[in-house]
């Protein structure tokens, strides 16, 4: 394959037109990131005052010549943020009080940017973006019309990085129009960077691909898209550039457009790779015996484009999913592990992104039930989230291609059911050893309490509270933090430090409304009738939980509520309440959690 090497300060780009073919990726540049670090580097080589500056290189572009133009392969981000700067270096100068040299620069830059073409009768500009996001932005700059409004995230960028590219060089204007001049003529006439043109397409991919994997360029997910348009064949290019378009606008949905491995490491190793599969050795993966028989894109690139979307698609899914905190999604049992896991959390989707891609909803929800069980006794156990990922990526093999929970149960009970009851002892002693920050941060502990309240409701048939409203609540200490003057019966702590111990453990702890929560703040005198009095507040509760609180609660005759007091999960109610009381609720609690995070419907103790 013919290749054409050559080092070029910014000036000689003018004897080329660049195109950014629409499979490309949009501008990405973030300002505070790249362009900063684009301007800081240029900003560390010139001097001003330099008889003779050095060069100072900024890398490198790939190119292959379509008709009087060349398509940019790689290297466009540099490219978009080098025209971007002549642009505001253009704005400046225009209307200053310049001499000679100074004109000459400008008339310079201006060619530079646009020319009229003879041949075509046409305006031809230095770079034009052919991706829809641009909506013509650029070429609006280059020939120094109105902006577009930012209606694409791209706009958005180019547009602040042209802002913050004019202020960094208004700087240099304001220490005298000598040294902007002189920073025009240092970027024109010392900026290199290695232009490489290839043949054709299939030759700029390659050299492309070459590149990137030996730690020059992009990311692996850059990579597997030049790995599919290198293999595309008749109409498979346009197919699989509007695949990856959905894809990227999945990704960008799920706010990792930017940051794209973390999904492609999940899909991977939920549905091809056996074992955890670390980002840097992605491609070495792809590119190897292995991953070519598994993936099969040199046979089929489309069907793993098409694969890749639909994976896209679910993860974006699942991760608005977790992160939604409130009711009325369509995955209910993901948003619960966001409260349980965090929000953060991402780890669940390995096993979720193992499915089937035609599983419906339901089977979805119904493995997420199973996942949030896993995770409430994990986070319990505080095992480490690492810990985690070596089992998932053992059990999604288990899952893959799985799609209804007929099909799904039967997983469970030889995966997370036989490693969860190996651990049942240790943690029934660690919940009973709980203590309320254990369950951190706040929502994550009023969700964990909201959920064994839902239970109760159940069991009494009653309808259940949603998750806005439990995340709504405040957390009670039943015994006070701050009890009336410092002072602490001998009856109930020996010391403060005992004291303490009883306080913020597990059993000490309720869900309460905010404007009960102000009426027993006020009953904290110890040496009084305290309980007593936070009783009667909490019996007007609408939580069935707090209202249990109170010893002589009841509602009606042989209710539902009323039969309740009777089975283990409550049976912690006295009339007074101390390190005994505290420690027998915590009994309690722990039977409830049994009952509410189950294992295909069963208890992990049956």
């Amino acid at each position: 394959m013919e290749v054409k090497a050559q080092v070029h300060t910014i000036e000689k780009l003018k004897d080329y037109h660049f195109l950014v073919p629409d499979y490309q990726r949009e501008y990405v540049w973030e300002v505070e990131d790249q362009v900063e670090q684009f301007l800081a580097d240029i900003a560390n080589e010139f001097d001003p005052d330099a008889k003779a500056p050095s060069s100072y290189f900024i890398g490198s572009i790939i190119i292959v010549k379509n008709g009087s133009k060349h398509d940019v392969i790689d290297g466009q981000q540099r490219l978009t943020t080098t025209v971007i700067t002549m642009c505001a270096l253009r704005d400046l100068l225009t209307g200053q009080p310049l001499d000679a040299v100074q004109e000459h620069y400008l008339k310079t830059i201006q060619a530079w940017l646009s020319s009229f073409d003879m041949q075509s009768k046409q305006v031809q500009v230095r770079l034009e973006l052919q991706y829809e996001e641009s909506k013509d932005f650029l070429l609006q700059l280059i020939l120094g019309k109105p902006l577009p409004p930012s209606s694409t995230l791209s706009i958005e960028r180019m547009h602040a990085a042209y802002e913050r590219i004019k202020q960094h060089l208004q700087k240099y204007l304001d220490a005298g129009l000598g040294v902007l001049a002189e920073y025009a003529y240092y970027f024109l006439t010392k900026i290199d960077l290695v232009v490489i043109e290839s043949e054709n397409l299939s030759s700029a991919l390659k050299i492309f691909e070459t590149i990137n994997q030996r730690g020059a360029g992009l990311n692996a997910m850059d990579l597997v898209k030049n790995l599919l348009f290198k293999e595309a064949k008749g109409n498979d290019f346009d197919r699989i550039k509007g695949k990856w378009k959905e894809l990227t606008g999945h990704l960008e949905r799920a706010r990792e457009g930017d940051s794209p491995l973390r999904f492609l490491r999940y899909f991977l190793m939920a549905r091809y790779y056996e074992g955890i599969l670390r980002e840097d050795e992605i491609y070495k993966w792809i590119i190897s015996a292995e991953g070519k028989q598994r993936l099969r894109y040199e046979q089929a690139p489309y069907e793993l484009a098409v694969e890749l979307e639909k994976g896209a698609r679910r993860y974006a899914d699942l991760v608005r999913a977790t992160e939604l905190m409130n009711d009325g999604g369509d995955y209910p049992s993901v948003t619960r592990i966001g409260f349980m896991n965090k929000v953060k959390s991402r780890q669940h989707l390995i096993l979720l992104l193992a499915l089937d891609h035609t599983s419906t909803a339901e089977a979805i929800n119904y493995l997420a039930q199973q996942i949030e069980s896993f995770f409430f006794y994990s986070n319990t156990l505080g095992i480490q989230a690492k810990n985690n990922e070596r089992l998932f990526v053992q059990w999604a093999a288990k899952l893959r291609g799985l799609k209804s929970e007929a099909e799904i149960a039967p997983v469970i009970e030889t995966t997370l059911v036989p490693y969860l009851k190996d651990k049942l002892g240790e943690f029934r002693q660690r919940f009973l050893a709980l203590r309320d920050n254990d369950y951190h941060p706040l929502y994550r502990l009023r969700y964990v309490l909201g959920r064994m309240e839902n239970q109760l409701l159940a069991l009494c048939n009653t309808p259940q509270k949603g998750l806005r409203y439990i995340d709504g609540l405040q957390i009670e200490h039943i015994l006070p933090q701050t009890p009336r003057d410092g002072a602490i019966p001998s009856a109930l702590a020996v010391s403060r430090a005992d004291y303490e111990g009883h306080v913020y453990r597990l059993g000490n702890v309720t869900l309460l409304e905010s404007v009960i929560n102000q009426a027993v703040n006020k009953h904290n005198d110890l040496h009084g009738t305290w309980f007593t009095d936070k009783q009667a507040e909490y019996a007007k509760s609408g939580l069935l939980s707090t209202q249990l609180l109170n010893h002589t609660f009841a509602i009606g005759v042989n209710t539902a509520v009323n039969r309740l007091a009777s089975l283990p999960a409550v049976n912690f109610r006295t009339a007074q309440w101390d390190g005994s009381a505290i420690a027998h609720r915590q009994q309690a609690l722990l039977d409830l959690a049994l009952a509410t995070w189950t294992l295909n419907h069963q208890r992990l103790d049956a």
